[in-house]
């Protein structure tokens, strides 16, 4: 019996990808460049980066599972995924199902811990992260919509620190975004060849035939929002958002270098843990320069 329980716990790990918490991770950082953005460092500030910290890791599982739940039969066409927890059906829906609400209401004792305003903002984006599977049957683009949630904590963490947006804020909601689009774009290309068979639509699919050039270009879209993020920032000296913004290009450039020449596509990706925590560093370093 005890065997059997502890079965079903490790299946419920795999689908929440509690064991390969890398999506986690990025999920978490662009929170924590929120915080950092605009702050004095306090105990509150700790307290609000230990709740980001933990509501990230239920919220990408619990958005792990409810992909699982769309993609099942999908999943089972993929090499890469056909041993998936649904896919193998070693667990049922109903107790995939069970498991998401169970980390939906973890995430929403976590999020009940701030004010109204980063409470509603919140919540804002909760019907993206549901309806996200569905974006590959129908559209190119659904790295774009992962950039547009994965990044959401930017303007979440923002928040806890500032009454209102500001255009600067804004701008590193889209450096972050565009990251986002041009790390999974590039873990996308792993995919490929059944993405192509199945009729599963990527914006790897989409850019396949100049993807080096493609890549490169988001690359440096992200960029050129990182430097404006710094330079509309008013107590930033312009040397120091050009020394910030020159690391953060070396950093892409790395990671595009190890792409073109065909790298491990999954260790690409997971470099992205190490990037956005240098540019987490470099937020909160420009407060005090």
């Amino acid at each position: 019996m005890l065997k059997k329980i502890l079965n079903k716990v490790k299946l419920l790990i795999q689908l929440g990808r509690y064991n390969y918490p890398t999506g986690a991770f990025l999920l978490m950082w662009p929170c924590f460049w929120g915080v950092l953005y605009e702050l004095q460092l306090t105990e509150q500030v700790i307290s609000t980066l230990l709740l980001f910290f933990f509501g990230s890791f239920v919220m990408r599982g619990a958005g792990c599972c409810i992909n699982d739940i769309f993609d099942k039969n999908i999943d089972k066409s993929v090499k890469r995924t056909k041993n998936r927890p649904l896919a193998s059906e070693k667990l049922k829906v109903s107790e995939a199902l069970i498991f998401v609400f169970f980390q939906l209401f973890i995430g929403l004792l976590i999020v009940l811990q701030f004010d109204f305003k980063v409470i509603l903002f919140s919540f804002y984006i909760i019907p993206l992260v549901i309806i996200y599977p569905l974006f590959k049957r129908f559209t190119y683009f659904p790295q774009i919509i992962l950039g547009i949630i994965f990044n959401w904590g930017i303007l979440v963490g923002y928040l806890t620190q500032n009454f209102y947006l500001n255009p600067s804020v804004i701008c590193l909601y889209l450096g972050g975004l565009f990251l986002t689009v041009a790390y999974d774009t590039i873990y996308g290309f792993q995919d490929l060849k059944d993405d192509r068979k199945i009729g599963v639509k990527s914006l790897s699919l989409k850019l396949e035939k100049k993807s080096k050039f493609y890549i490169l270009s988001i690359f440096l879209l992200s960029l050129f929002f990182f430097f404006l993020s710094f330079i509309f920032k008013n107590n930033v000296d312009l040397k120091f958002s050009i020394l910030f913004s020159l690391i953060i290009f070396s950093c892409f450039l790395l990671e595009f270098l190890a792409f073109k020449f065909n790298f491990s596509l999954k260790l690409i990706f997971d470099s992205n843990v190490i990037i956005c925590g240098i540019i987490t560093l470099l937020i909160f370093l420009q407060n005090y320069l």
